[in-house]
């Protein structure tokens, strides 16, 4: 009977366990979804203000440039997400660059030089990143 309710127990607590780590691994994206581009483009602007030390006039630019390039890529995340062909996923991607190019030309214009500095590395630990989970999942297609 022990052996029963021990068992019962352990069973209840992993579920527990596995529903609060699927929990806690999907929230980041369901709140990004939820939000609207204004509630993005601050939230950016906020996170370049702590991690580069923007000023006032400058976050404010940086918002504006990351509200331009959000409602530009929208349609773009839109296209993507149905079906497309390969050809049709990369004219796709070379025009979501085009506006992620001309938003970081119009970030890096109003920088100051130690900020340049803090914004290419945070742009090469954020590729490095992608980079890293798109090996993480090519190694997880293999198995």
């Amino acid at each position: 009977m022990k052996k029963i309710i021990l068992s019962l127990l352990l069973v209840i607590g992993m579920t527990g366990v596995i529903s609060a780590q699927d929990a806690a691994g999907s929230k980041p994206k369901t709140e990004k979804s939820k939000m609207t581009p204004e509630e993005r483009a601050k939230k950016g602007a906020a996170h370049a203000e702590k991690e580069l030390g923007l000023n006032a006039d400058q976050k404010a630019k940086w918002e504006a440039a990351a509200l331009e390039r959000i409602k530009a890529n929208a349609p773009i995340h839109e296209k993507m997400k149905g079906s497309t062909t390969p050809e049709e996923r990369k004219t796709l991607h070379q025009q979501g660059k085009v506006n992620i190019d001309k938003f970081d030309a119009t970030v890096t214009a109003f920088l100051t030089a130690d900020q340049k500095t803090k914004w290419t590395a945070m742009k090469e630990k954020r590729k490095a990143a992608r980079k890293d989970k798109k090996d993480k999942h090519d190694l997880d297609d293999e198995d």
